[in-house]
């Protein structure tokens, strides 16, 4: 088994808040693995320190078999994330952000404008590529912050919550390219609280809840679950994260 990802124990606080508790997880090189658990969970921490946003207070955590705890240009290098607050470059033309991001993450110039036209085109953005970014609406806007993230085509990409607000035609465009993109080898971690369409796409789910994975689910098991109240996914999700924290 090849690891895009492996994090080992790793810790993260604020004050006296813990929001990540001792996390250990992996993601597999090939597969979309979903991240869910409860708002507060620790699902956005985890998802900015392995983007190198965060350092970690303590732990390991390792992306394509390369030990990046403490470089956070390297974590940045080895992924490409968006996040669940985007940040955009408001005042610059779609076709103009992700020609700076390419730019900015190595990718050469020709190469750059081949994946960029492709991404306008899953996307359906191409009649906005030259509008200035801040006319676009939120969900136009999420649409090319995952272009942003996928252009240089790290190993690991992270998508937080990169689905809400889109419309279903976009949704399973960007389905099928994730798909495809793990086909080829790259590995996704993505975040979501749509969980008929994570237990639809997902090749692994990690479930966490108090900054710690509670249940990590294969496709074998996720085939098992069944599609009504009691068998689905979102039941089991909420047997795992509704259940009273144990100590030791």
């Amino acid at each position: 088994m090849t690891l895009a990802l492996d994090v080992r124990d790793v810790t993260k606080t604020y004050g006296r808040v813990r929001a990540v508790d001792a996390l250990s997880m992996h993601v597999e090189a090939g597969s979309l693995t979903c991240l869910i658990g409860p708002n507060g969970a620790g699902k956005s921490t985890t998802m900015r320190m392995l983007a190198g946003l965060q350092q970690p207070d303590e732990g390991a955590v390792a992306i394509a078999g390369q030990s990046v705890t403490d470089d956070l240009e390297a974590r940045k290098r080895l992924t490409g994330m968006t996040p669940q607050d985007l940040a955009m470059f408001d005042y610059l033309t779609g076709a103009e952000s992700l020609d700076l991001v390419a730019r900015l993450r190595g990718v050469e110039r020709t190469q750059a404008s081949e994946r960029a036209a492709r991404w306008f085109q899953i996307t359906g953005l191409e009649e906005a590529s030259g509008r200035l970014v801040h006319t676009y609406s939120g969900g136009m806007k999420r649409k090319l912050a995952v272009a942003a993230a996928m252009i240089a085509e790290p190993p690991l990409v992270i998508l937080d919550e990169s689905f809400t607000g889109l419309d279903p035609e976009s949704t399973h465009a960007l389905r099928l390219e994730l798909r495809a993109y793990c086909d080829r080898g790259g590995a996704v971690l993505l975040s979501s609280h749509i969980l008929d369409m994570v237990q639809a796409i997902a090749d692994a789910v990690i479930v966490i809840a108090r900054g710690t994975q509670v249940a990590r689910l294969d496709r074998a098991t996720l085939d098992e679950l069944g599609h009504d109240e009691q068998t689905s996914l979102a039941a089991r999700y909420l047997a795992l994260t509704q259940a009273p924290a144990t100590d030791g």
